[in-house]
């Protein structure tokens, strides 16, 4: 499988580039008026988190030939306040003349094709840096990957790594999206057995076209591993002339490119699971629900037994098809990819967080599968101990009970509300508590928290 573990509920991309770039301008006030977004692209902030990064910039660009300055857009999060980034750049994508850089690198070197350019994190000095990505074309015409280059604000050449073992983790996309695309299509298009043929597609009568072939539907994904905590791309393709089921995954990292070969699994393609979960979907009121953005993720459904689902973000729309339309994440679908009869949708409820909604629609999908999954328990213990600690920007809160069944429980605010988070944080040994706490891998997490005696 593409991954071999269970992705953390909060690790799930909700969030496409049309949702990021509605939410980049509703948050835009900072930067003035006759601004507009640039670009937008996916990476991994200082904080290790997948986010949008929009880049901001004049209506009139020949003018002011300069970015402004980057609205970060949580990519796990929509509903989270974005962070506005005041820093000006030189160089970057839509930018005019020697400014745009795949225009200023083709100017220095016409020998390479520059692709996809976008802005990320140098972990090595905490800077905005931007990213170049390339390949040449060469006289036999085959397109050879080049390693990526990066620029500072100044647009001056900040890192040139030789090889692909010296591409830092914070480079998150290493390759060309489109010439990670082309060559997936090529590699399809020419399959035969395990071997390669120009008259895969058949000639006349003579020749039968390939039964090994498949080729592209979905655009690539940028997602986080659930193993190496990098961003990987993902690339689903599906058999020649059939949309509706998965032939494989590509997963490209620094290491490189693996095919993950499902042709004999008879798994659905995630346009047929966008199919499955719209066919569920109630009319709303106003506007529309649709799902968008398929993700194919490895799920733990009992212990020892992983299931491959394709992870669905629910959007509602106003219906008007303006480029400025209001958008916003309504609800998540899990869809097995296997057996269409396992599918799980939850539409969004005011008070939780995203995490929440597909931890929701997750365990739901785990039950069909006969998982007994313990949630909404409550207990009253006294407090014998606290303890914190912070992972990936989040404090958590341990509290360790003279309750035999649940000695240990552990909250973060992402779960409580402000008052509740505020209580658990100031609690201290010797007093009663009352908290609901339902089952999460190994831990037991707090969902509402109140203490029963004062400080």
């Amino acid at each position: 499988m593409p991954f071999n573990t269970t992705i953390p509920d909060n690790m799930v991309r909700l969030v496409t580039q049309d949702l990021a770039i509605s939410i980049a301008r509703r948050h835009m006030s900072e930067f003035g008026s006759n601004t507009q977004v640039l670009d937008c692209h996916v990476t991994k902030s200082s904080e290790g988190k997948l986010v949008w990064v929009a880049t901001i910039g004049s209506t009139n660009i020949i003018s002011e030939n300069y970015i402004k300055g980057f609205v970060v857009v949580d990519a796990n999060e929509p509903a989270a306040a974005p962070k506005i980034v005041h820093t000006k750049f030189n160089v970057g994508e839509g930018l005019w003349w020697d400014r745009n850089i795949p225009l200023r690198n083709y100017i220095n070197d016409i020998t390479k094709t520059y692709g996809v350019a976008y802005p990320t994190w140098n972990l090595d000095t905490d800077q905005l840096i931007y990213v170049v990505t390339s390949y040449n074309l060469g006289f036999d015409f085959i397109r050879r990957y080049e390693t990526p280059l990066a620029y500072d604000s100044q647009g001056k050449l900040g890192y040139e790594p030789k090889s692909l073992s010296e591409i830092p983790a914070w480079i998150t996309q290493v390759y060309d999206e489109g010439w990670l695309e082309n060559m997936i299509n090529e590699f399809g298009g020419f399959r035969r057995g395990n071997g390669f043929d120009y008259f895969a597609g058949g000639f006349l009568w003579i020749i039968p076209p390939s039964q090994d072939r498949f080729q592209m539907t979905e655009d690539t994904r940028y997602v986080i591993d659930p193993e190496t905590k990098n961003v990987v791309a993902l690339v689903c393709v599906n058999p020649a002339e059939n949309q509706r089921t998965l032939s494989g995954v590509f997963k490209a990292t620094s290491e490189g490119v693996l095919y993950y070969d499902l042709k004999q699994a008879n798994y659905i393609s995630g346009m047929t699971a966008e199919d499955l979960v719209e066919g569920r979907l109630p009319k709303p009121a106003t506007g529309n629900y649709y799902a968008v953005m398929p993700l194919l993720y490895t799920v733990e459904v009992t212990p020892g037994n992983n299931r491959l689902a394709w992870y669905v973000p629910i959007y509602w729309n106003e219906g008007s098809g303006e480029s400025d339309e209001t958008i916003y994440l309504a609800g998540f679908a899990v869809v097995d990819a296997q057996d269409t009869n396992k599918i799980v949708s939850t539409i969004n409820q005011e008070g939780i967080t995203s995490e929440q909604l597909v931890q929701q629609t997750r365990f739901e999908y785990t039950k069909l599968f006969g998982a007994n999954v313990t949630t909404d328990i409550r207990i009253s213990a006294i407090v014998l101990n606290t303890y914190e600690y912070v992972q990936d920007g989040t404090t958590h809160i341990i509290l360790h009970l003279n309750n035999p069944t649940y000695p240990w429980i552990e909250a973060t605010p992402k779960d409580l509300t402000a008052q509740q988070w505020n209580d658990i944080i100031s609690t201290q040994p010797g007093q009663t508590i009352s908290a609901q706490i339902e089952k999460r891998d190994d831990r037991w997490m707090t969902t509402d928290f109140s203490n029963l005696t004062p400080p």
